[in-house]
């Protein structure tokens, strides 16, 4: 299975949720990066990591596809502001805590 790879914005988007739902996962691979261990060492880390963001990002697009193209259209309107769309974030954030995304 190849991964779907995000854009910037989606990242963005997703950037709170992947923290909230992955971050076993986030806090192994920023250890072993930590570490400075070389990319061939980490590549469980990097494995894990990828497979739960992938996780978020299925979520989001499945159930939570109107909270996920809300908050992106926001981002991408207010490039410079996105302290407007702090409430979306919030919502998007609730809805994959809600269909347990990632590690939940």
């Amino acid at each position: 299975m190849e991964t779907e790879i995000l854009n910037s914005n989606e990242l963005y988007a997703l950037g709170s949720g992947i923290n909230v739902c992955c971050n076993s996962a986030l806090e192994s691979y920023t250890l072993a990066s930590s570490t400075r261990l070389h990319p061939s060492e980490k590549k469980e880390q990097m494995d894990a990591l990828q497979s739960c963001v992938s996780s978020v990002s299925s979520v989001a697009s499945n159930h939570c596809k109107q909270e996920y193209d809300l908050m992106k259209t926001c981002l991408e309107n207010n490039k410079r502001t996105w302290v407007q769309c702090q409430d979306l974030k919030k919502g998007l954030d609730l809805c994959l805590v809600k269909h347990k995304a990632g590690e939940l």
